[in-house]
């Protein structure tokens, strides 16, 4: 039996928000994007995955801590995280965009959890912990 993750969806206050980290900072590549009256919806592909925000009919709580994770010392929440891997070239181009901007970081600077791999941990429009990860061969 083969199963695997199809789409996931994640409820917003403001579809434009979330648009500005996941295609601005992290370069996702839009599939579809949607914000009037009517509609707020955002969708990506990354990989087999369909990940797709819409926007709330009501506001939602938005989060200030970060998410426990045994990768990681300091988060706090016990809630969910995502860990999106690349390649170094792209890590570095992303924590550039990410230090640029006004979004919460877990530390300034990359960290090493491991020799041979680097991460940056950001929280989204809505406090969701997201870590930007990549490997590397170690000296």
């Amino acid at each position: 039996m083969e199963i695997e993750i199809n789409t996931i969806f994640r409820w917003c206050n403001d579809v434009a928000l979330m648009r500005h980290f996941y295609s601005d900072c992290l370069g996702l590549e839009e599939t579809f994007f949607r914000d009037d009256e009517e509609h707020g919806w955002l969708t990506y592909q990354i990989g087999q995955v369909q990940l797709v925000f819409m926007r709330a009919a009501a506001p939602q709580p938005i989060t200030a801590e970060f998410a426990r994770n045994p990768g990681y010392r300091g988060g706090s929440l016990e809630a969910e995280s995502w860990v999106l891997k690349m390649e170094r070239p792209s890590f570095t181009a992303i924590v550039e965009r990410l230090q640029a901007s006004s979004y919460t970081l877990h530390a300034p600077e990359p960290e090493q959890p491991r020799p041979g791999a680097l991460q940056f941990l950001a929280l989204d429009p809505m406090g969701f912990t997201v870590e930007v990860y990549t490997e590397f061969e170690a000296a």
